[in-house]
């Protein structure tokens, strides 16, 4: 929990993102650019993620450790095209195969299963194969006790000052894309992939959201 001095603290961080990043998305004049603009916010979160493992306590997680890729997982709009954007670098096959994959598995889910471990589509032998595009939400994913995550723990005890950093720097962004008209609204990864790669508009009818002027 945040002291109240806390809670206006991180208000402010999520003014202070949100006010930058608008004032940047305002300057963009293309879809491309627009969708690619995620991008600054994923390196961010990386960066505090270095910085909070420098000044410890240091995470538990190590390569080929995937507990955390076994949960629900949800991505903003434009997150979700930017992930697109890199799978449509694949072969056309692999892409077909992907698409397969992902309307069986949203198809066969049900309210009973959203509670069940089930991995991430893109978990390959405990490794993510979307790394380098993968949302936000799995970069600022850690635990201090990889005992407590493989026990299935109700509670991961977590490096606080790394989570709220990493939430403000979320909630600015998200509210930037909105105060430019451009949706931000997380969605559920596989539904929300699977939606963006069978719709060749997507992405461009995301854009057309945005006023005349604004952009």
């Amino acid at each position: 929990m945040l002291t109240d001095e806390e809670q206006v603290a991180f208000r402010a961080s999520i003014d202070g993102v949100r006010s930058l990043a608008a004032k940047r998305l305002r300057c963009i004049g293309d879809v491309g650019h627009a969708v690619g603009f995620v991008a600054n916010l994923l390196r961010s979160l990386d960066s505090v993620a270095a910085r909070a493992a420098e000044l410890g306590p240091v995470p538990d997680c190590k390569i080929g450790c995937s507990y955390c890729c076994h949960v629900r997982v949800e991505a903003t709009d434009p997150e979700v095209f930017w992930i697109v954007r890199r799978i449509h670098q694949r072969p056309a096959s692999e892409v077909t195969d992907l698409i397969e994959k992902l309307r069986r598995r949203v198809a066969g889910r049900n309210l009973a299963s959203l509670d069940t471990r089930q991995g991430c589509i893109f978990l390959a032998e405990s490794r993510c194969t979307i790394y380098e595009v993968r949302p936000a939400a799995c970069r600022k994913a850690h635990s201090l006790s990889v005992k407590q995550c493989e026990a299935f723990a109700p509670e991961i005890p977590q490096n606080l000052k790394l989570l709220v950093e990493a939430e403000a720097l979320m909630i600015g962004t998200a509210e930037a894309y909105r105060e430019v008209d451009l949706p931000a609204s997380a969605h559920e990864l596989d539904s929300a992939v699977l939606l963006a790669l069978s719709d060749a508009s997507a992405e461009a009818r995301w854009y057309a959201r945005a006023q005349s002027g604004v952009m």
